[in-house]
């Protein structure tokens, strides 16, 4: 299975990066595993108590996805990156409220990719790739607006609008490409999300400048970490997608 990200991409965002974190043998439960949960727990509370991010659209890392998703013609107020939307829900409870509150811990992957995009200040969003064709490619690319969106538990089919920023999976076998992700990093859909039947996901970290590919490097090896150490021993490695290598096998 191939991914690969539109070499147009590089040439509109100069120095974006996007680590891969692949992992096989996963199991994905949702019992909440009590180190896991108190990660996600702390990186909320780190995230309400953190000075530089008030306002949250002022830190130079979500500020650099709203000036990408304007680019692309996404008004980042209607549409913000995921990062800016978790930031901000975390912060919409204060630090008085219980450790129930905030994130809820949908399975080990999710919880582990909640709090390491927390800590990071970046997008970090995971797929199940256990139940895609042999021939797929998943691709980070510019949409042509014929591509379907299952939005994530249900709903009517929806189209990107042409030159939006998708992920999406085509392949020879595929009658109609089907798209993963929105408007970049912004909504995942139904088509690949993380269950605890998930058995092999990759999991994407997304850096813009002022993330630098060393930052987006050792963010990745963390994640990877983590995912070797709470999902069951799942066999994992780290690949990376830049301009000088914009695909990669997994």
């Amino acid at each position: 299975m191939i991914c690969r990200i539109d070499p147009q991409l590089f040439q509109n965002y100069p120095g974006y990066v996007r680590g891969l974190v692949i992992a096989r043998r996963v199991i994905n439960i949702d019992p909440p595993i009590d180190e896991v949960a108190r990660m996600l727990t702390g990186a909320q509370k780190t995230i309400r108590e953190r000075a530089d991010l008030d306002p949250v659209s002022a830190h130079p890392n979500i500020a650099a996805w709203r000036e990408a998703y304007r680019a692309f013609g996404a008004k980042p107020t209607d549409y913000p990156s995921a990062i800016e939307s978790l930031v901000k829900r975390v912060r919409r409870n204060d630090a008085s409220t219980s450790l129930s509150a905030g994130l809820p811990y949908i399975n080990t992957l999710a919880a582990l990719g909640n709090s390491a995009s927390l800590r990071h200040l970046v997008p970090i969003g995971g797929h199940a790739i256990d139940l895609l064709h042999a021939d797929d490619e998943l691709v980070l690319g510019y949409a042509t607006g014929q591509e379907e969106f299952p939005p994530l538990n249900g709903g009517p089919i929806e189209h990107p609008l042409p030159g939006e920023i998708v992920f999406y999976v085509t392949s020879p076998s595929r009658t109609v490409p089907q798209v993963m992700t929105r408007r970049w990093t912004w909504r995942q859909g139904e088509f690949t999300k993380l269950q605890r039947t998930t058995t092999a996901v990759v999991i994407n970290i997304d850096g813009l400048p002022p993330v630098t590919r060393a930052d987006v490097d050792t963010f990745s090896a963390d994640v990877a970490t983590l995912v070797g150490m709470y999902c069951g021993g799942a066999n994992v490695e780290v690949k990376l997608l830049s301009e000088e290598n914009p695909l990669a096998e997994i």
